[in-house]
């Protein structure tokens, strides 16, 4: 008995040790785990959020920071619908069929993508037989329940075909992973996704697994890990027997494969938008192996690395949406320099852009207001390189003796030179305060062109929005909106003027700063439009009306705060603070502020300027966080008034009719969350608000800073 008493004090005693060992290993997993969660903010970000309907326009698509290549499904009907709730990038999440897989597209704006809703150079895979009408507007119906999306990555099974699909993509390639479970025979059809929006589709057979053509000016090359047994092409009525080289502009070529029932066909496809050549380099530099995980894991990788450049820590939810909100941001621009660096101007000329990127893909007229300054926090490098990328923009305009102009409204930017529309590969929605964004990147020191290269082409931009003729009446006749927008301009290209020694500049600009206080009727103190003789014109016996007769997509109301240059001046004109701040408050207090639109989105952060910052606290955060009462779409009245979160975790993440347009709502977000806001770009003061998260670290990057870069 003792002898048993004492083997088990020994047992006891040997296992302890073991015990702590044990724990101690449990231990060190959690704190990796969770250091591994730490490090992977990417996997915060939901890329079905705002994509069902009017609800912000974005997609699941695969795509890495900024790049070229956004892989996704084209829904059906969304991406044909014309009017209703537009799925303007492609993909609607309500629905429940696709027209393929496409590597080109642009989501976030209402009615202003490049390809009008679908997207370009399309894969179809079949397993089943398809009578010739269905290659008119392929449709196959999706498992919604198999659907999955994160950074980088998107699969679906397609239901009826029994095929599994994913797809990722790096910047300029889409890889494309298929496993085929139907006896039937195993196909897939390549046409132009977007044949309303596209010049067809030009193909050629180079080798037994690999196509290159183009759709339009967009070039691809196609490589399959099984060879093709058999190319036809489809010439819009019927199939033909394909020979080395063919085109169509309505149609599509069907690649049929040997038996792959339970194999997998993988597709690596190169984009270009200079040449077939390009395209190739592009996919032989980017991925030239077959390993589609690793593909999968460098675009997480990448996600992970541009994401973490700010942490939050608080409530999932919100890190789920902020982490969104900051993944959309850089999405746009677009990566448009190929592997070697170069890129097709405005002038259609090939460029080369040494030592940095070359993007396009803008919409200024929005996203000025908040993406930018966001940038300038987080990813300074990019920011710079968009600036350089300006510079192209505007010297490659002056070569045809103009600059980006603007018809707003309603249609934003049209380039005009010489009697034609400008060439642009993905055309910009707006580029109205361009400049706003090289100065307040100048101001802060993040660009690397000299401002003397530039600053001829940013007054000629400010001559341009509101040229000289203006200068005898002090306004722009019949438009209080523009006459304040335009000044902003001019306020902030005289602070440029006059900190780089232009003192004539700086006067003259100063000057016409001041022709928004024209527009201001003291009598009813609401901006008022006028004719060109002086006489003030109508002006609704209910400003909150939204009728844009002189003011664009707005009310009465909502362009009364526009003064983002000079608010202790329009805080003069109202009175002083008190009366500002009743107004202000009444305009919150009556739900009469819009949240899904452009035009009051620094509204919140005027009460910190009129010495109320506990106001500014309180209704950022009832914007960011609660449900709140909206009365207003982007061109009038809801028929009934919405009472809803206007940042949600859902598919319909926004508010209806609310666009991101270009990430300019999703920048909103990110940075109003994290308890700071730049009210004017280009002057680099930015207003305190208390932060939605417990704690936010952002990451500077001291090499960019000191210059290393």
């Amino acid at each position: 008995m003792k002898n048993h008493s004492d083997k088990c004090r020994r047992g006891v005693a040997c296992c302890a040790p073991a015990k702590i060992f044990v724990l101690f290993l449990v231990l060190v997993l959690v704190l990796v785990l969770i250091s591994c969660t730490a490090e992977r903010p990417a996997g915060y970000a939901d890329p079905f959020i705002c994509t069902q309907g009017d609800h912000g326009h974005w997609l699941p698509a695969a795509l890495v920071p900024f790049g070229l290549v956004e892989l996704c499904p084209d829904t059906w009907p969304g991406s044909l619908t014309g009017d209703g709730d537009l799925a303007h990038s492609g993909y609607d999440y309500s629905d429940t069929h696709i027209r393929g897989f496409s590597h080109l597209h642009r989501g976030s704006s209402g009615g202003t993508t490049i390809h009008d809703r679908a997207g370009l150079i399309s894969v179809v895979p079949l397993a089943n037989n398809h009578d010739d009408n269905f290659f008119s507007n392929p449709v196959l119906k999706i498992d919604k329940k198999t659907e999955k999306a994160e950074t980088g990555y998107y699969s679906v099974h397609l239901e009826e075909e029994r095929i599994h699909a994913e797809l990722t993509a790096t910047t300029r390639t889409g890889f494309h992973r298929y496993v085929f479970n139907s006896p039937a025979g195993n196909k897939v059809f390549i046409y132009e996704g977007n044949r309303g929006g596209s010049t067809g589709i030009s193909c050629r057979l180079i080798s037994s697994n690999t196509l290159e053509g183009s759709v339009g000016d967009k070039y691809f090359t196609i490589v399959f890990d099984h060879p093709v047994s058999r190319i036809r092409y489809w010439d819009g009525t019927g199939f033909m027997e394909a020979d080395s080289l063919y085109k169509t502009d309505d149609g599509g070529i069907l690649c049929e494969f040997d038996d792959l029932r339970g194999k997998t066909l993988q597709i690596r496809a190169g984009i270009s938008l200079n040449s077939v050549v390009s395209a190739r380099k592009n996919l032989l530099s980017e991925c030239d192996h077959w390993n589609f995980n690793r593909v999968r894991k460098g675009a997480e990788k990448a996600w992970n690395s541009v994401l973490s450049g700010i942490r939050v820590k608080g409530d999932k939810d919100e890190r789920t949406i902020f982490y969104t909100a900051l993944y959309h941001c850089c999405f746009l621009p677009v990566n448009q320099t190929d592997v070697e660096g170069f890129y097709r101007g405005l002038d259609e000329k090939l460029h080369h852009a040494p030592g940095y990127v070359h993007y396009d893909g803008y919409a200024f007229w929005d996203s000025f207001r908040t993406k930018y300054p966001l940038y300038s926090l987080f990813i300074p490098d990019v920011y710079s390189d968009i600036v350089t990328s300006l510079r192209d923009i505007y010297s490659q305009a002056d070569s045809w003796g103009t600059l980006p102009g603007s018809d707003h409204p309603p249609h934003g930017v049209i380039y005009k030179a010489c009697g034609r529309n400008w060439y642009q590969k993905f055309a910009s929605c707006r580029h109205e305060h361009m400049l706003m964004v090289v100065a307040d990147a100048w101001f802060k020191n993040l660009m690397r062109v000299d401002i003397d290269e530039v600053y001829p082409f940013m007054f000629r931009e400010v001559m341009l929005q509101m040229p000289e003729k203006y200068d005898t009446t002090g306004y722009i006749p019949a438009r209080p909106d523009q006459t304040g927008e335009y000044a902003w301009d001019n306020r902030v290209l005289a602070q440029v003027a006059k900190e780089t020694g232009r003192e004539k500049d700086y006067n003259y600009l100063m000057k016409r700063s001041e022709y928004w206080r024209n527009t201001w009727d003291p009598e009813i103190k609401f901006f008022r439009a006028r004719a060109a003789d002086g006489t003030w014109l109508d002006f609704p016996e209910d400003p909150a009306i939204n009728r844009e007769k002189y003011t664009y997509e707005g009310s009465k109301w909502h362009w009364r705060w526009n003064v983002i240059h000079d608010v202790p001046s329009l805080v003069e004109l109202f009175g002083g603070n008190e009366s500002f701040l009743r107004e202000l408050e009444y305009f919150f207090d009556n739900d009469l502020y819009t949240a899904g639109n452009q035009i009051d989105l620094h509204a919140p952060f005027l009460f910190n300027m009129a010495g109320a910052p506990w106001l500014t606290q309180k209704w950022s955060r009832k914007i960011l966080t609660e449900p709140i009462i909206q009365k207003y779409g982007t061109h009038g009245f809801f028929t009934e008034p919405i009472y809803d979160r206007v940042y949600k975790t859902t598919p319909d993440g926004y508010l209806r009719e609310m666009d991101c347009d270009y990430g300019c709502m999703a920048a909103w977000y990110a940075i109003s969350s994290m308890g700071l806001y730049q009210v004017c770009p280009g002057n680099p003061v930015y207003q305190l608000t208390a932060p939605v998260f417990d704690k936010v670290t952002i990451r500077l990057d001291d090499s960019f800073y000191k210059g290393k870069r």
